[in-house]
């Protein structure tokens, strides 16, 4: 993580709008445009260079009517820009306003050069520059615009842009997207942390192709719903009519725009393109509005491209409030021997890479990694914790303003990250890490998700995953009900194999056991209880007496099944057969 105090000089900044130079004799420097264009910290040549810029960009030339010239001095119309390093100044009257401060008056300068070979009509070359924002017009620029969609759906992804509900859209200062009001309505970050801040929600215009929605301030009041728009002119603002769709259309300013053109990958990140045309990208400029042009934006001084796209931050993050277990009935108990305990910080930059700043929560990134790590913690008691030791942190630091309010934002996005579906499949792992899961009742064992009475279940019979063909489980033995009701003398087959035959027991249900098990050793008993588990107590058997006795021989664990009565003992019964003299 960056230090706090690296990212305040450059937080103070984004709340202030760029204004006109003042060309009044010592005010040449008193805001972001003059000081980017008259700046002498940058040494003479720089001067120079911004001295020559200003003189092409505010003086037009004009040939006479009828000029005879080389071809390689015929005049052709000039695209005039502003500077990169005079992104500050808002539009071109700020950066004439900005270049008088040199002295350099606009105007027009008319040339007669009289030379040979070519004869050209007079070409007039307009003072007037180009838009200092980048036309989103077709054809696109690179390639065309394909959003990241997840294939089985939204259901395990950060957000759901259909049943999601309210959200805030994050820049990658950590502020909130806002509409700036009249006149213009212009997108820009709120940099006041105690505003209150309108939650969007996404709306999939019948229009707009599948997995295309508008982003829409819904109405409130006497006051209509605001769709954030992207007009041609490379402006991002809000309109009350939706383009219903992806082609541009006109706004009563003249300028066109369109508003069916947002997606939302699964991680939560919001883009915006054209279908198979042109992707968006934005830029935040220094005084906070955002702009947008089809090309990635190079990084300007104070300026922060966008070239991916804006976080959407859920207004509502349930936590789940479950143990480390699946089942409510289950509690985690520590591995024997335990597994140390690590913490790496706020971990790998993943989504965090697209913010600027990166504040400083290594202390609360290091407790939730301790937290998630501890059995007898929650999910919800350690993301709860982590959040308010987040905000416990910019309450200390910042005071007020950008800062503060960049710093609860991005502390909420933490929060809802770890409450989502990435950060519970993290928190589901750290079981299997750290933790055993056991039934809190003795008597129940933990089968996956589930506590189940293993003598009982026929699913886990005897111990977990064990499953009754029969679909009857006693004393965690499988079960045989055509088995009940059979003696020593009506003993039949039964099973996987020739020496297994059918015994009973009380309760109509009967068992299929080894019929050559020799009856000296086995235990007496009344019922099933009284036997071991796994084990079940054999009625009426050739022993002459009630025994325990296991069936796994014979389909209770499905272990090879002894061929029927090959050498058995002449002298002593067994199970199915009584003794023979």
């Amino acid at each position: 993580m960056k230090s706090i105090s690296s990212i305040l000089v450059s937080l103070s900044l984004l709340g202030a709008s760029a204004v006109q130079a003042n060309t009044t004799p010592g005010k040449c420097n008193a805001n972001n445009c003059a000081r980017a264009v008259t700046g002498t910290r940058q040494g003479p040549a720089f001067t120079a260079k911004a001295k020559e810029d200003c003189s092409s960009f505010v003086v037009s030339t004009a040939y006479g009517a009828t000029v005879t010239v080389t071809a390689a001095s015929t005049p052709t119309a000039v695209n005039k820009v502003i500077p990169t390093y005079a992104s500050a100044c808002d539009g071109a009257s700020a950066y004439a306003s900005a270049c008088s401060c040199y002295g350099i008056p606009s105007g027009t300068v008319t040339r007669q050069d009289l030379t040979t070979s070519v004869t050209v009509v007079a070409v007039s070359v307009s003072s007037v520059p180009a838009s200092t924002t980048s036309s989103v017009s077709p054809p696109p620029a690179g390639p065309t615009y394909e959003p990241s969609l997840p294939t089985g759906g939204y259901a395990s992804c950060d957000f759901d842009p259909a049943t999601g509900g309210g959200f805030e859209l994050l820049s990658p200062n950590a502020l909130a997207i806002v509409n700036q009001g009249p006149p213009g309505n212009k997108a820009v970050e709120s940099t006041d942390p105690n505003a209150a801040i309108p939650q969007y929600t996404f709306v999939h215009p019948s229009g707009a192709p599948a997995n295309v929605f508008d982003v829409v301030i819904p109405a409130n009041g006497g006051v209509p719903a605001q769709i954030l728009a992207i007009y041609k002119s490379g402006e991002v603002g809000f309109v009350s009519t939706s383009s219903n769709g992806q082609a541009y259309v006109p706004s009563p300013s003249g300028d066109e725009y369109v508003t069916s053109v947002w997606s939302v990958q699964c991680n939560g990140l919001a883009t915006a393109g054209i279908i198979g045309g042109a992707r968006f990208y934005f830029t935040v400029q220094s005084s906070g509005v955002i702009v947008a042009s089809t090309t990635p934006p190079l990084r300007r001084k104070r300026d922060i491209p966008v070239p991916e796209g804006f976080y959407v931050q859920p207004a509502v993050v349930p936590t789940p409030a479950g143990s480390k277990c699946p089942s409510p009935s289950q509690s985690a108990t520590t591995k024997s021997p335990p597994v140390p305990l690590t913490s790496n910080g706020c971990g790998p930059a993943d989504w965090r890479q697209y913010f600027i700043p990166n504040l400083e929560f290594v202390d609360a990134c290091n407790y939730h990694d301790v937290c998630w790590s501890t059995c007898s913690e929650t999910m919800a008691s350690c993301n709860a914790g982590f959040l308010s030791r987040m905000l416990a942190i910019c309450a200390a630091k910042h005071t007020n303003g950008v800062a503060l309010a960049a710093c609860n934002n991005l502390a909420n996005f933490y929060h809802s990250k770890v409450s989502g579906p990435s950060g519970a499949a993290v928190y589901t792992a750290a079981i299997q890490t750290y933790c055993d899961c056991k039934c809190t009742d003795p008597a129940l064992t933990a089968c996956q998700d589930q506590c189940v009475d293993t003598k009982t279940d026929a699913n886990n019979c005897g111990k977990c995953n064990i499953k009754c063909p029969t679909g009857f489980c006693t004393n965690g033995a499988c079960s045989f009900k055509d088995c009940g009701g059979k003696t020593c003398q009506t003993f039949g087959p039964c099973g996987p194999g020739g020496s297994c035959v059918c015994a009973s027991t009380s309760g109509g249900t009967g068992f299929c056991v080894d019929g050559n098990t020799p009856c000296s050793g086995l235990a007496d008993c009344g019922t099933s209880a009284d036997c071991p588990l796994g084990s079940v107590c054999a009625l009426q058997t050739c022993c002459g007496r009630n025994v325990c006795i296991t069936t796994d021989a014979c389909g209770g664990y499905n272990s090879p099944a002894r061929m029927f009565m090959t050498a058995r003992d002449w002298n002593n019964a067994t199970i199915g057969h009584p003794a023979l003299f």
